[in-house]
C-alpha cells in the first residue's frame, strides 16, 4: 500500500514550522540583548557622568555595528549558505551585551556595545533568508512566526534585564551569557536540517522548463529589480522613520521616567516592557493582516494611527499611559514582517540584501535617530525631543504611498 503524500506533506510542514520556531528563539536571543540596553542606559548615564548626547552615542554604536554591514552579509549570504553564523551571532550578542556591565569606562562601554552589535548583525540576515525558504505561501504570516522572536526579545529584555540588575546591579550583567550559549548550541545541533533546506532550495533554483522558480536566479543582463530600484529606495527610508519612532520611544521612555520626571526605575522598565511586547502582539496580529489586506495597505494604516498616540505619551498618566504605549507599540511593530516581505519582493533575486537593508541596515538607523534626538533633548528639553518623534510617522506615510504593491501572482511565484 503506497504512502499517504497528505502524511508526507503534513509531516514537512511540522519540520518547516519546528524549524521557523528555533530561528525565532534565535532572533529573541540576539535581540534580547539589543532590548536590554535602553533599560541600563539610565544607569550608565550615572556611572560615568554622561550627557543625552553621549548616551545617545551609545545607542548609535549599537545601531550601526548591528546594522551597517547586515546587508554586505546579506549580499555574501545571497552566494550560499552560510548557516554557521547563526549559533555564532546569538554567542557573541550575549557576550557583548553581558560583558557591559563589568566596563571600567565609556570607551569600553562603546567597544562592547558594538561588539554585541556584530553578533546581531550576523544572525539577521542569514535566518531571515532561512525563514523564506521554510515559508509557505502565506509569507508575511510566515515571517511573522521567525519576526515575533525578535520583538518578544525586545521585550523581554528590559524584564530580563532588570531582574538581573535587581540581584547585583551592572554586575549581574553577565547572566546574558548563559542563555545565549544555550541557544547557540540549539541551532549549532540543527546545522544539518539547515544545510538540507539549502540544498533543497538550491535544486529548486533550476527546474524544469515548465515548472515554477523559486527566488529565480536572474539571467544575465537582467539583474535589475522588477519595479526598479526606486521603490526600495523610499520603503528602505520610510523603515528607516519608523525604526527612528521606535528606538527613540524605548530609549526615551525609561530616561524621560527616570533621568526627566524623577521617577522609580522599576515603573520605567514595566513600562518599556509593555511598549516592547505590544510590538510582539503587533507582528503576530499584523502579519496574517497584510495577507489579506495588502502589505502596503497595512503600513499606511500603521504610520497614520501612530501619529496622535505619540503625541499623547508626555501628556498621559497613569493606567492611560500604559494604554497609549501598548497601542502605539502595537501599531508601530505590526508592519515589522511585512516590511522584510515587501522588501524581498521588490527585490527577489537578493533576498539575504534585502533581508540585511529591512531588518538591518533600516532598523539599525534608529541610533542615529537617538543621537539626533539627544540633541535635542540637551538644547530644548526632553519633551521636545518626543514631540519632533510625533513628526516621522508623517514623514513615513508620505513615502509609502510611492511605493508598489506586488501583485499577488508575482509574489507567489517568487
Amino acid at each position: 500500500m503506497g504512502a499517504n503524500p497528505d502524511t508526507g506533506r503534513v509531516g514537512h510542514v511540522q519540520m518547516q514550522l519546528s524549524l521557523l520556531l528555533l530561528l525565532s528563539l534565535g532572533h529573541l536571543m540576539v535581540d534580547l540583548a539589543q532590548g536590554a540596553l535602553p533599560f541600563f542606559l539610565p544607569f550608565f548615564k550615572d556611572a560615568f557622568g554622561l550627557s543625552y548626547t553621549a548616551v545617545g552615542a551609545i545607542m548609535l554604536g549599537s545601531n550601526l555595528s548591528s546594522s551597517v554591514i547586515q546587508p554586505v552579509i546579506g549580499l555574501w549570504s545571497d552566494r550560499g549558505s552560510r548557516s554557521w553564523l547563526l549559533p555564532l551571532g546569538c554567542l557573541v550578542a550575549g557576550l557583548g551585551i553581558g560583558l557591559t556591565g563589568l566596563s571600567p569606562n565609556y570607551f569600553t562601554l562603546m567597544l562592547l556595545t558594538v561588539f554585541c552589535g556584530l553578533g546581531v548583525a550576523a544572525y539577521h540576515p542569514e535566518a531571515s533568508k532561512t525563514a523564506r525558504w521554510a515559508s509557505g505561501p502565506q509569507r508575511a504570516t510566515s515571517m511573522a512566526v521567525f519576526s515575533v522572536g525578535g520583538n518578544f526579545g525586545f521585550g523581554l529584555g528590559p524584564l530580563f534585564g532588570g531582574l538581573l540588575f535587581a540581584w547585583a546591579g551592572l554586575r549581574g550583567m553577565p547572566g546574558f551569557i548563559l542563555p545565549a550559549a544555550a541557544i547557540a548550541l540549539v541551532l549549532w545541533a540543527v546545522q544539518p536540517r539547515i544545510k538540507a533546506l539549502a540544498a533543497e532550495h538550491q535544486a529548486r533554483l533550476v527546474p524544469p522548463p515548465s515548472g515554477p522558480q523559486l527566488d529565480p536566479v536572474p539571467a544575465a543582463g537582467a539583474t535589475a529589480p522588477p519595479y526598479g530600484y526606486l521603490p526600495v529606495v523610499l520603503l528602505l527610508m520610510a523603515v528607516c522613520f519608523r525604526s527612528w519612532v521606535h528606538a527613540g520611544l524605548s530609549t526615551y521612555i525609561p530616561l524621560y521616567h527616570v533621568s526627566y520626571l524623577g521617577g522609580d526605575p522599576m515603573d520605567a522598565r514595566d513600562l518599556q516592557t509593555v511598549f516592547l511586547l505590544s510590538g510582539a502582539v503587533g507582528t503576530l496580529v499584523g502579519s496574517p493582516l497584510a495577507d489579506r489586506w495588502g502589505l502596503k495597505n497595512l503600513m499606511m494604516f500603521s504610520m497614520t494611527a501612530q501619529i496622535p498616540l505619540i503625541w499623547l505619551f508626555p501628556q498621559t498618566h497613569g493606567p492611560w499611559l500604559y494604554l497609549v504605549l501598548a497601542a502605539t507599540g502595537f501599531l508601530g511593530i505590526s508592519t515589522f514582517a511585512a516590511t522584510v516581505v515587501l522588501g524581498q519582493e521588490l527585490l527577489p533575486h537578493r533576498v539575504g540584501l534585502a533581508s540585511g537593508l529591512m531588518l538591518g541596515f533600516a532598523v539599525g538607523t534608529g541610533g542615529l535617530g537617538v543621537t539626533l534626538l539627544g540633541m535635542v533633548a540637551d538644547a530644548f528639553g526632553v519633551p521636545a525631543a518626543l514631540r519632533v518623534l510625533a513628526l516621522l510617522p508623517a514623514a513615513a506615510l508620505f513615502l509609502i504611498l510611492f511605493v508598489p504593491e506586488p501583485k499577488a501572482e508575482a509574489a507567489r511565484a517568487h
